[in-house]
């Protein structure tokens, strides 16, 4: 009888197959291969994408991802990484991953978070039974109090507004102009176009106008990133104005959309707006 590997044990063998459905993601991505990307998962898995989104299991992955493929994500490859795994059981565990989508040229186009479910079958396969993706948001600079700084007294749960968005005709040029005079990043696209850029600390959308639509071009709304949503709420309608409504479309960063005295529109996320992060007060960079 051949004997085991000592150097090798179940759970160091099993990581390495979760390992490989990350790389198995990323061959397909670099083929344009949907099916290929969409075989990592469950033909029920609960994915969901930075948008909200909800495909309906492995043939909405896949039908999404063919999309992409053949859309605004043509011949980008995916750098995918296994950050950390965690048994809960022999077979059964979660997956901490990030992505980044690198452009044909070589730039990163966007980076994302995911936090996943993996599961072995009776067959000992293991599979992606439930995927939650992110684009994490911007975290604030660190730097040394002095008492002598007004903004030490500041309460730390005052809400920062971080978000502007506007209706744009061209939302790539504009990104663009922004990007080349104000040293802006450009972190997200979306397939209709639409562009999302930051300063590391505000976040700037510019949304695809449509032409067939009535939102006019311009400013359209901005957005306060905040601690507590009901707290907020509270102070809202205690203003005299309506209560925030729960955003239910498919743009991404903020839960509830609100509006002041006058009808202005403004957004609400306890999770932030994404972007990258503030660059850090540290002189080494570390």
């Amino acid at each position: 009888m051949p004997q085991d590997d000592e150097t090798s044990t179940p759970a160091q063998d099993d990581a390495e197959a979760i390992r490989a459905l990350w790389s198995e993601m990323a061959r397909g991505w670099a083929a344009g291969d949907a099916a290929l990307f969409a075989a990592s998962f469950a033909e029920d898995c609960d994915f969901t994408t930075v948008r909200g989104d909800r495909p309906p299991g492995r043939t909405g992955i896949e039908a999404g991802h063919h999309a992409l493929f053949h859309g605004p994500y043509a011949g980008t490859v995916l750098d995918a990484r296994v950050v950390a795994v965690r048994f809960l059981r022999p077979d059964l565990a979660t997956v901490e991953a990030e992505s980044t989508v690198i452009a044909p040229d070589g730039e990163p186009l966007t980076t994302t978070h995911a936090l996943a479910v993996v599961e072995r079958t009776a067959r000992r396969h293991w599979s992606i039974t439930a995927f939650h993706n992110m684009i994490p948001a911007p975290r604030p600079a660190q730097r040394a109090l002095d008492p002598k700084d007004p903004a030490v007294d500041e309460p730390t749960a005052r809400p920062k507004l971080r978000h502007l968005a506007i209706v744009a005709r061209d939302p790539e040029r504009l990104a663009e102009f922004y990007s080349s005079v104000f040293a802006m990043e450009l972190f997200h696209r979306d397939p209709d176009g639409s562009c999302f850029l930051s300063d590391g600390y505000l976040s700037l959308a510019l949304i695809k106008h449509q032409l067939d639509g009535e939102t006019p071009v311009g400013m359209n709304h901005f957005g306060f990133h905040i601690e507590d949503t009901a707290a907020t709420s509270e102070a809202l309608m205690a203003a005299g104005t309506p209560k925030p409504a729960e955003r239910f479309t498919d743009r991404p960063f903020a839960e509830y959309r609100a509006m002041d005295p006058e009808g202005n529109w403004f957004d609400l996320s306890e999770h932030g707006f994404g972007g990258p992060r503030p660059p850090s007060s540290d002189p080494t960079g570390s």
